[in-house]
């Protein structure tokens, strides 16, 4: 893992990211931070025995995580503490997510193996950052761009779980009115009644009302 992130350190560093051990952070705007990571496969725990597609023995394996953090949508879930948005970001701790698996166009979870003899997973996921990974963040580098990519493509193309950061960054740029309407219609769409009621109690706190 050490060796595949040393090879592909120089290509982030040029393209403005600084690294600590296997993540690496760049900005192209202030409050919204753009994450790789590279995440080793853990062992399975004395006894257990692989189950497919329910538990996988992911030793020797990694995947490159890629995240988006924004700082007012982080702090919304952080109102009662006193913290402020930090200046490196792990990818779980991300707003937006996704794998580079997913990025490439693969279906499913993808993690290469970590063969230092041929060196065919490092250029394979070195060639696959360079040319598809990086342009997938730069995407969702500014707040404006993850608008963009929300309105023509919805959460799931960013993706994000929730409406909650779109509604955020909506209101950081003065935008109330677009982020009534995206709760609004976000809320009629759940199903689930504690998150219903968590994303109720979240409108209340932003001033905006919603039916019970």
């Amino acid at each position: 893992m050490v060796a595949i992130v040393k090879g592909i350190h120089p290509c982030l560093k040029e393209a403005g990211f600084r690294k600590r051990r296997h993540t690496f952070n760049r900005s192209a705007e202030p409050g919204v931070i753009q994450v790789i990571n590279f995440q080793m496969g853990q062992k399975l725990p004395p006894g257990a025995r692989p189950i497919a597609g329910l538990r996988l023995d992911l030793h020797g394996f990694f995947t490159v995580n890629f995240g988006v953090a924004v700082e007012e949508s982080w702090l919304l879930s952080r109102q009662d503490l006193d913290v402020q948005f930090p200046s490196f970001f792990n990818d779980y701790d991300c707003d937006i997510r996704e794998r580079l698996g997913q990025i490439l166009g693969d279906r499913q979870d993808v993690w290469w193996p970590l063969r230092p003899d041929d060196g065919r997973s490092a250029r394979v996921v070195g060639d696959g950052i360079a040319e598809e990974g990086l342009l997938w963040l730069e995407a969702r580098g500014t707040r404006e761009g993850i608008l963009r990519v929300w309105s023509d493509g919805g959460l799931a193309a960013l993706p994000t779980p929730t409406v909650l950061p779109i509604v955020m960054i909506l209101r950081r740029l003065d935008r109330p009115f677009e982020a009534e309407q995206a709760l609004r219609v976000y809320y009629d769409s759940i199903t689930r009644a504690p998150h219903k009621r968590y994303v109720h109690n979240v409108a209340h706190d932003l001033g905006i009302e919603l039916p019970e």
